[in-house]
């Protein structure tokens, strides 16, 4: 059943609704959050980019409901959030920005981290916002209760805990050690993906196994980024005590080589990051029929929280 005007109306209302604060690892800052890159755009998105766009995916709402494709989208435009102030933004990840990425690099690689886990932190917290005052308008409209729980509440409250537990987590492993300097808390497992044009990009943080919101996460910052025209390096970060447990999680990419771990890749980046930038020009190397497959994959995952499954045209790269 399509929803009412009024209802959708109130839905673009709220989805204009953001998270601008600045998120230093003091989460002291009062300074308004700019729209910064989470994947660099002079170092990594000019290797993608043609006439100055990229692929990603992009939602459109309409009263016969959402609509999830990889749609063109200015290089400037790109995988920008507003989760760092100018000065913060700037200074925070210089050594990240001002220099080409070596995958043996730990600051860099801590640095990478964090931009992606904080981007989470900030597409979390944007979400916690909508909901809260979805909740708030339901409540006002009366069709909810503010003195018994519903559905819409329950959720806002699930997605502010979750902003919770991985503020904690980047609390934990990140903050303090960024601002010391210490960087030998956090391992980093590099693939190169060598003889790689470039295809791709990714950036983002996931949890591999579900935990109760009052225990820690265990998490695994991913990063896919193509650093020339035949190199491509996938950065997988966690913290120290976590090895056992995420390279358990991605022994079927961390454990292959080749194609095969091309293809492994490739299902992980559909099943579980949406933060994705794709070449317009290897995009259309894919073809009608395989982009619908692909789009079609994406979708499924986001709806059902599942794994994509097995399929030779879900190859990526």
């Amino acid at each position: 059943m399509a929803p009412k005007t009024e209802d959708l109306a109130e839905f673009f209302r709220i989805r204009k609704i953001g998270f601008g604060r600045c998120l230093v690892p003091t989460m002291q800052c009062d300074q308004p959050a700019i729209r910064a890159h989470s994947i660099q755009n002079r170092q990594t998105i000019a290797l993608l980019e043609q006439d100055n766009h990229v692929l990603a995916w992009q939602p459109r709402f309409s009263q016969a409901g959402p609509d999830i494709a990889l749609r063109r989208i200015g290089r400037n435009d790109a995988s920008t959030f507003a989760g760092f102030c100018n000065q913060h933004d700037t200074e925070l990840f210089r050594p990240l920005d001002t220099k080409p990425l070596d995958g043996a690099d730990r600051e860099q690689l801590f640095l990478l981290a964090y931009r992606g886990i904080t981007c989470e932190l900030h597409a979390i917290m944007s979400s916690a916002v909508q909901l809260q005052s979805l909740y708030t308008a339901r409540v006002e409209r009366g069709v909810d209760s503010a003195d018994s729980s519903s559905p819409s509440g329950q959720k806002a409250v699930e997605q502010m805990l979750l902003f919770w537990a991985t503020w904690r987590y980047r609390h934990s492993y990140y903050d303090g050690p960024l601002l010391r300097g210490s960087f030998d808390g956090v391992e980093h497992d590099v693939i190169e993906l060598s003889s790689q044009a470039p295809c791709l990009a990714a950036s983002s943080f996931i949890t591999v196994r579900d935990a109760p919101f009052h225990e820690e996460l265990v998490g695994v910052a991913i990063n896919i980024l193509p650093v020339s025209e035949t190199r491509t390096l996938a950065v997988f970060s966690y913290a120290k005590k976590d090895q056992g447990s995420v390279r358990a999680a991605l022994d079927r990419v961390l454990g292959s080589s080749g194609d095969l771990q091309k293809y492994e890749l490739s299902k992980l980046v559909l099943s579980r990051i949406s933060n994705v930038l794709i070449s317009p020009r290897h995009y259309d190397r894919w073809g009608t029929e395989r982009a619908k497959k692909i789009a079609d994959a994406f979708v499924r995952t986001v709806e059902s929280q599942q794994d994509v499954g097995e399929d030779a045209d879900f190859m990526l790269f």
